[in-house]
């Protein structure tokens, strides 16, 4: 019996059953560097093979239809040409243009576009596959009741595996907020990601358990330990019925409503939100559609994404944050100028007063789809008062304008502000008198008031929401909504966090946006706390 173990929360759960190790070999064709021109051919026909490939395969997965946006996008073509330019292969610039792209998304602290960035390596590791011995699917042969384990797990991998067959996942590779994660949390499915030394330590046939709940995978295990990780699993599909029995349940406490909100970066997302129960969306990141693109979306794009959404809240709140890139996400085509400091630089609220005219072409976007929907507006990473009231200045100017040419749009649009800096701690109560609602965002807050930055390891162990300081923080926040009668949820990790819920019920907080994961476990949570 081995014994594996990982820090990182994949997804919860108990699986046992055969390990099923993915190989990835393909036959390879190997061939002679040719002319800049001759390697240039090479990657388009490749690339052309590549979205062939794709449009039969996005008329029955949304996965690849999103792989399409990506393909056509001309910031990867030009990324792979610039390294043919410099005298690479065609296969050489492909891995040099994926890992430079990837890279760059994956520095993103955002659950969905941390997927894009698997996205594109998806779409890369098909060109370079096109470019030498073709694709195949390395699932063949997966059992009913098998464990999938591998070094990564890509976004066109979930759509080839069957999940009425797959009883867990294992990778050696990956993150939280990896694609593999993100699936397997909302399905209940355990998985255990970043086990270092996993494919050297099993083989297809093995009899593994995963434990995603304590990070921990065990290798051909003895009797005992076996009938108890049995009982264990056993425990937990009869709680996970539980949870699902509470999902669309109404939360009251002392008379109020406690509602349970949820995190979206995408419509798909907003959609399978709703329908896991959720009592709307706390957080709808509206940046994917700026990410997506090599340049900026259009008014009537925006507006139709919004209306979407809204549509598929079914009259349940759609709370939309404007635009929040900078520090962690760069928009090229905006020439983002490199920062010392990009998370105390020209980020989020920042970006949008400068840069007014995109600002109202979002902001009338939304102003347009609230005609149809109960929809809300946030503003990001606001420090003063005086950001808050140049926003609600353009706001009014864009409804202004909308009334002007006769544009419907619902004139009393809920107007909210993220808490995510000690400065809007501080100023909480004159923010509060200028707004409907808050949403802290402790993803965020945590760093700025622990000094941490939260993707540093050496500083981990800082990067904690449980502090004094951060509680205290807070529950300032909370009480400063309280005492101005203005709304205040949290949207950030510690809201989905079930360890937090009585601590935060007991602060008063009212509004938990979480993971889409997570809905109906904080709503079974908080009915246990209320009985």
């Amino acid at each position: 019996m081995r014994v594996l173990e990982t820090t990182v929360r994949a997804s919860e759960g108990i699986a046992v059953g055969r390990a099923f190790v993915v190989d990835r070999c393909t036959a390879s064709t190997s061939y002679e560097k040719g002319a800049p021109e001759v390697e240039q051919n090479r990657f388009e026909q490749a690339l052309q093979q590549s979205r062939e490939q794709i449009e039969t395969l996005a008329a029955d997965s949304e996965i690849f239809a999103a792989h399409l946006e990506i393909v056509d996008d001309p910031m990867l073509s030009d990324a792979v040409v610039a390294h043919i330019d410099e005298g690479d292969s065609a296969h050489d610039a492909v891995l040099q243009a994926s890992a430079e792209l990837v890279s760059m998304f994956e520095a993103i602290d955002d659950e969905y576009l941390a997927a894009r960035a698997a996205d594109v390596k998806d779409i890369f590791a098909r060109i370079a596959a096109n470019l030498t011995g073709g694709v195949k699917n390395p699932f063949e042969g997966v059992a009913e009741g098998d464990i999938v384990v591998d070094a990564e797990l890509l976004p066109s991998d979930m759509a080839l595996l069957d999940f009425n067959k797959i009883r867990g996942f294992v990778t050696a590779e990956g993150s939280a907020t990896s694609h593999v994660c993100i699936i397997a949390r909302n399905l209940s499915v355990p998985a255990v990601v970043g086990l270092k030394g996993i494919l050297s330590e099993v083989k297809s046939g093995d009899t593994i358990i995963v434990d995603g709940s304590g990070g921990r995978v065990v290798i051909e295990p003895d009797i005992a330990t076996l009938d108890e990780y049995k009982v264990r699993e056993l425990n937990h599909k009869a709680l996970l019925a539980e949870q699902q029995q509470a999902a669309g349940a109404e939360i009251f406490h002392n008379g109020e409503r406690v509602y349970v909100f949820a995190n979206a970066g995408s419509v798909e997302d907003v959609e399978r939100a709703i329908a896991a129960g959720a009592d709307g969306i706390g957080l709808f990141r509206s940046e994917f559609l700026y990410m997506q693109s090599s340049v900026e979306p259009s008014e009537q794009q925006q507006y139709e994404a919004y209306l979407s959404a809204a549509r598929s809240c079914k009259g349940k709140p759609l709370t939309i944050r404007t635009l929040d890139i900078g520090g962690d996400k760069a928009v090229p085509y905006l020439g983002f100028e490199r920062e010392e400091n990009p998370f105390l630089g020209w980020r989020a609220i920042r970006v949008c007063l400068e840069l007014r005219d995109m600002f109202c072409r979002q902001l009338r976007a939304i102003l347009r789809a609230s005609a149809e929907g109960n929809v809300r507006v946030m503003f990001p990473m606001v420090v003063t008062l005086e950001e808050l009231e140049q926003a609600k200045e353009l706001l009014e100017q864009c409804k202004s304008e909308l009334k002007s040419q006769g544009v419907a749009y619902d004139e009393n649009i809920k107007v909210g502000v993220m808490i995510e800096t000690p400065a809007a701690v501080l100023i909480a109560d004159s923010l509060a008198s200028h707004c409907d609602f808050f949403s802290i965002g402790t993803n965020d807050l945590v760093q700025y008031v622990m000094a941490a930055d939260r993707a540093n390891a050496k500083v981990a162990n800082l990067y904690n929401p449980y502090s004094k300081a951060v509680l205290r923080a807070i529950e300032m926040v909370i009480a400063a909504a309280d005492a101005a009668d203005v709304e205040c949820g949290m949207c950030g990790e510690l809201a989905s966090d079930t360890e937090a819920t009585e601590l935060l019920l007991g602060m008063h907080l009212r509004e938990y946006s979480v993971n889409i994961g997570s809905i109906s476990k904080i709503k079974y949570q908080l009915n246990n706390l209320l009985k």
